[in-house]
């Protein structure tokens, strides 16, 4: 009998496996990648921005899914976003998750927001001298989160009570005005210490403002009734030698 020839069976595991990666690759991201992976923010109304790539299950980048965006707590810090980009905005103090959701698929990053909360300045006292040539005194200041962690690169503004005896600025310094003792006020994003003022009048006679004495004002007005009698006497001479 003659030997029928048969096609060969189709490779069925291989057709199918084609199928679910097709089916994959269409049904959406499986995950999320979040920049950067943690965020820290200091004080209120610092911003940070977050990028979201959601990734097919190829590993390619899925250009049509769009990040949801929330906070877990509003309050701490908050976020908004256009498409997969957010801005997370600091509020308060506190730590707050920040999530971007593509369907059921979810990432998240922790936003930590620290300030500032207990300021130490010093020398105490501080000693100033008012010198014939000007210069301040910079304060050694220690700034502090809610943490208790040290703080760096913040504003410092000196404030003194009685400014005839000293003057503050906006860089940590104290200037002499005239002798005396008085209180200083360092603050530092709201949050403030004191200490106490000593300054020291050590000027030259030269640059030293003379102080009057008593009955300066009538020695003056004698010194001058003097001197109009000698002209006057002088002009009465000179209109008789004539």
């Amino acid at each position: 009998m003659p030997t029928l020839d048969r096609a060969p069976a189709p490779a069925v595991p291989f057709l199918l496996a084609l199928a679910l990666a097709g089916l994959a690759g269409c049904g959406g991201p499986v995950r999320v990648e979040l920049e950067p992976a943690s965020l820290k923010l200091f004080g209120r109304g610092q911003a940070a921005t977050l990028h979201a790539t959601p990734r097919l299950a190829g590993g390619q980048p899925d250009q049509s899914a769009v990040c949801a965006w929330s906070s877990s707590d509003p309050a701490v810090a908050t976020v908004a976003g256009a498409h997969n980009s957010a801005t997370v905005t600091s509020v308060a103090p506190g730590t707050a998750t920040i999530t971007c959701a593509v369907g059921q698929v979810r990432a998240s990053v922790t936003a930590a927001v620290r300030a500032v909360a207990r300021v130490a300045a010093g020398p105490s006292p501080a000693a100033l001298q008012l010198a014939d040539e000007r210069r301040p005194l910079l304060l050694q200041v220690a700034v502090f989160d809610d943490q208790g962690a040290p703080v760096a690169g913040r504003l410092v503004f000196t404030r003194c009570d009685d400014e005839a005896v000293c003057r503050g600025d906006a860089r940590g310094q104290l200037w002499a005005t005239g002798e005396g003792r008085t209180s200083a006020t360092v603050t530092v994003e709201g949050v403030s210490t004191t200490l106490p003022v000593v300054v020291t009048d050590v000027r030259t006679e030269a640059t030293r403002p003379q102080v009057l004495k008593r009955g300066y004002m009538e020695d003056l007005e004698r010194q001058v009734r003097r001197r109009e009698a000698a002209e006057a006497a002088a002009a009465a001479r000179a209109a008789e030698a004539r």
